[in-house]
């Protein structure tokens, strides 16, 4: 089940605010009792691809792009489902970031059902907590400026321009729009059958 999208009024912003920008190449739901018991191996595996003493404790606010697109990708190299992938995020945040995904996480044993049940929902409960648009607008907006200033013509140039786009990476990069990353899935989602609540 996908959650509802984020919705903005500028075009340029639509993919960065979209769950599905970050949706992974394995987009089963499922998760058994098999994978309980190898998830510490694989989140091994993630983290060699992610980097070490890479997490993130939610600042600065806007970096939330880029943490998620790293994610995604360090998931993928491993072939990672969005069903373990949803219990496996919270160990590359650290404090204070890691204990407020601890609080809408659900808990192993079901008694807390959690305000977020699948690998989306984080991700677009991260993004709303973290950005909204004027706040990636005005970002865009003061480095317009600096560049303007560091160039002394009081016009960007092309390249100027370019640098100034948001990215997922640092919402001052090219703009997103090539990369398996950054291509919105169409694909038909796994069916929510069965609980993302991982067994007892």
């Amino acid at each position: 089940m996908v959650p509802p999208k984020i919705v903005v009024k500028h075009p340029y912003y639509r993919m960065l605010f979209d769950c599905e920008t970050y949706a992974l190449d394995n987009k089963s739901v499922v998760y058994t009792r098999l994978q309980d018991r190898t998830l510490g191996r694989r989140k091994k595996e993630v983290a060699q691809s992610f980097g070490v003493h890479e997490e993130w404790d939610g600042f600065p606010p806007a970096k939330v792009f880029q943490f998620f697109r790293k994610f995604a990708k360090a998931c993928d190299d491993n072939n990672i489902s969005e069903g373990e992938a949803f219990y496996i995020l919270q160990d590359f945040t650290k404090e204070p970031l890691k204990s407020d995904v601890m609080m809408v996480m659900p808990t192993r044993r079901a008694s807390n059902p959690g305000e977020v049940t699948s690998y989306l929902e984080l991700i677009n409960w991260m993004l709303r907590r973290h950005v909204y648009e004027a706040s990636v607008a005005t970002l865009v907006e003061t480095r317009n400026f600096a560049v303007q200033r560091d160039d002394g013509t009081g016009c960007p140039s092309p390249s100027a321009s370019a640098a100034s786009t948001p990215s997922a990476g640092s919402c001052t990069g090219r703009a997103p729009s090539r990369g398996a990353l950054w291509k919105v899935s169409t694909a038909r989602r796994v069916p929510l059958c069965t609980s993302a609540t991982p067994p007892a």
